[in-house]
């Protein structure tokens, strides 16, 4: 098989599961050097995540990729919501201000880049399964 032939008739959904791996990948990292030795730290979440983009890259290269966003966005979304459950805490004391110091820079750039994931996930659902076809996978599941 030629890689040229292979890539020929990919939509931009291939390429956005592609884009979206590599996000979930550099959200985790970054979620594991910033919270890595805190209570805040998910593993659980970070193993989600890291899972996620492995196993897509796994369908994509077994030409499923019609499924990889789906795994991605679930995969994702539930590391996500990991992260929430243990910054709980640490939101809820800045929130109501006994904490008066604020957010610090990090929970932002964390939160960016798992957001980020998190919409090119959602995105790529919706995007042409082929070049030329307007057909994305929610519109032929239906």
């Amino acid at each position: 098989m030629d890689f040229k032939n292979y890539l020929k008739d990919k939509g931009a959904r291939f390429y956005a599961v592609l884009v979206t791996m590599l996000l979930s990948l550099v959200a985790a990292i970054v979620y594991a050097c910033i919270y890595g030795n805190t209570r805040f730290m998910s593993w659980v979440g970070f193993g989600l995540m890291i899972a996620g983009a492995i196993l897509a890259g796994v369908l994509v290269a077994f030409k499923l990729e019609k499924y990889a966003p789906t795994l991605l966005l679930v995969m994702n979304f539930v590391g996500f919501l990991f992260y929430v459950y243990y910054i709980y805490f640490h939101i809820s004391v800045v929130m109501v201000g006994i904490q008066a110091s604020g957010f610090p820079p990090e929970f932002f750039v964390n939160v960016v880049f798992l957001v980020l994931a998190l919409a090119s996930s959602v995105a790529s659902i919706f995007m042409p399964l082929k070049k030329g076809s307007e057909q994305s996978a929610y519109a032929s599941a239906q």
